[in-house]
């Protein structure tokens, strides 16, 4: 267990602001994030049934590369709420997986999607255990971690999925319930992360040292809350190559809109201003840490429904970016 006093805070600025819209108006909601690819569900699609009496919810998933610019459409699929995205190192292909469980209706079902094989419709597997997952995944080494809830609503789970073998493991979390805890990247191990400005000046952070022996570090860093007064709910996004730990802003409407770099080992913190949200209120934003793209992935490969892949229509209004004197 570590622990560690008040960090100085530094102050620094960027304006960039790039756009993208699909050429379709549909609302998209995010699913997650691997080796540079997005994953987006559009839902729910109204099919008719056989039985003109019944209808079923269907969704259309876009995977997108926003380097590139490119995206294409996943086949339709019935599904439940959560979708993930995964990448398997070896073989070099992405998955999408999607669970077939709600809230209340939880199952053991998951769908999968292989991209850049050839596969034209998803496939059905099967889980040990019924659960629905209730957050965003991480994928570190080929394996998919999420947190899900059990059979009863009380039963909590760190899934763990191998993207390759496409299968499953379940990890007990009766200390990482906190709605606040997430998912992070740390030096190549499943990282968990549990803080709030509002309510807590201690951050914890549990690191995944041995996935057989579910064997556990605990760290404590201590973060001020007058380090984040005035800029609305904070929260952890992730951690950088160089073990910074980010947060930022989780309002919509938070103006200005900051980032912030805290380094546990030298115990400072950066803050970030990130100018272009002014005319964007409303808008959920999400923040992707250390974001590379894998070089080798090619996005033509796709047997999908359309013979080309369309584009983003992008612009990019970024002015030059500037870095303020340190205070």
């Amino acid at each position: 267990m570590s622990f560690s006093s008040f960090p100085p805070l530094t102050v620094m600025t960027r304006h960039a602001a790039v756009q993208l819209k699909f050429s379709k108006d549909m609302p998209l909601k995010f699913c997650g994030h691997a080796s540079g690819l997005f994953c987006l569900r559009r839902m729910p699609i109204l099919k008719e049934a056989r039985d003109e009496e019944e209808e079923e919810e269907h969704t259309e998933h876009v995977i997108c590369n926003p380097s590139t610019g490119q995206y294409g459409f996943l086949p339709i699929v019935r599904t439940g709420s959560k979708s993930l995205l995964g990448f398997d190192p070896i073989d070099k292909v992405f998955k999408v997986v999607s669970s077939n469980s709600t809230y209340s209706s939880r199952t053991n079902v998951v769908n999968v999607f292989t991209l850049g094989i050839g596969e034209v419709e998803w496939r059905k597997i099967y889980s040990p255990l019924d659960h629905y997952p209730w957050s965003q995944g991480i994928c570190i080494n080929g394996v998919l971690y999420y947190l899900a809830l059990g059979f009863h609503a009380t039963t909590f789970y760190i899934v763990c999925f191998d993207v390759r073998s496409e299968k499953f493991k379940f990890m007990d979390t009766y200390k990482f319930t906190h709605y606040t805890t997430r998912l992070i990247n740390y030096e190549g191990k499943l990282g968990l992360v549990r803080w709030t400005a509002y309510s807590e000046s201690i951050m914890t952070m549990w690191v995944l040292e041995d996935v057989e022996k579910h064997d556990w570090s605990e760290h404590l860093f201590t973060l001020p809350g007058d380090k984040f007064s005035g800029t609305g709910f904070v929260s952890v996004v992730g951690v950088t190559a160089t073990g910074e730990i980010v947060l930022m802003n989780n309002s919509y409407h938070s103006n200005p809109f900051y980032v912030f770099y805290f380094h546990p080992g030298r115990n400072t913190v950066k803050r970030l201003e990130v100018q272009g949200f002014e005319n964007h209120g409303g808008s959920r934003v999400y923040a992707f840490v250390d974001h590379v793209d894998d070089l080798t992935f090619n996005m033509n490969s796709w047997q999908l429904h359309q013979d080309v892949l369309p584009r983003f229509e992008s612009f990019n209004k970024s002015r030059a970016l500037s870095l303020l004197d340190d205070v």
